[in-house]
């Protein structure tokens, strides 16, 4: 009986002290960001983040890793731009589609004569209204997402 609870508050107290380590790890990541150093410097870049010790940015291919005691602002963007295209796109398919199946794959041409839907039209309808639809929502992400202030030195 010892043995079993044992064995179960050790998994237990691993779990936590797992759970604690990688809390720390990573506490925020952005798309883009820009970072304000105390020495004056600014550093723009993508793949921006932060810890409670540092924040990382990759500039030029290369990660830029600054502990929180130099930099004086960190500003980001969330990236909202593929999010948005992404939704409107499977919105559109999703709605192209149920349409044409609910239809049955026919349609009513300009005289009032019912006619048939080929699968590869119907396809490739789908393909260029769900690629217009992707970049109208990547514009709208785009224009919506702005910088936002994330980090500011207290000191």
């Amino acid at each position: 009986m010892f043995s079993k609870f044992s064995s179960i508050s050790s998994f237990v107290l691993l779990s936590i002290m797992v759970s604690g380590l990688s809390a720390q790890a990573v506490a925020q990541e952005y798309a883009q960001g820009k970072i304000f150093l105390s020495s004056g410097m600014t550093l723009e870049g993508k793949d921006l983040r932060m810890t409670m010790e540092s924040v990382t940015l990759e500039v030029q291919g290369q990660d830029q890793v600054f502990l929180l005691t130099d930099v004086v602002q960190v500003m980001a963007k969330t990236g909202k731009a593929k999010k948005f295209g992404q939704n409107c796109a499977g919105a559109c398919v999703g709605i192209n589609l149920g349409a044409w199946l609910a239809s049955g794959g026919t349609t009513t041409d300009i005289d009032g004569n019912e006619v048939d839907i080929k699968p590869l039209q119907q396809v490739m309808g789908i393909v260029l209204w769900g690629g217009i639809s992707y970049g109208v929502g990547y514009l709208a992400g785009k224009l919506s997402d702005g910088w936002q202030v994330v980090y500011l030195s207290r000191g």
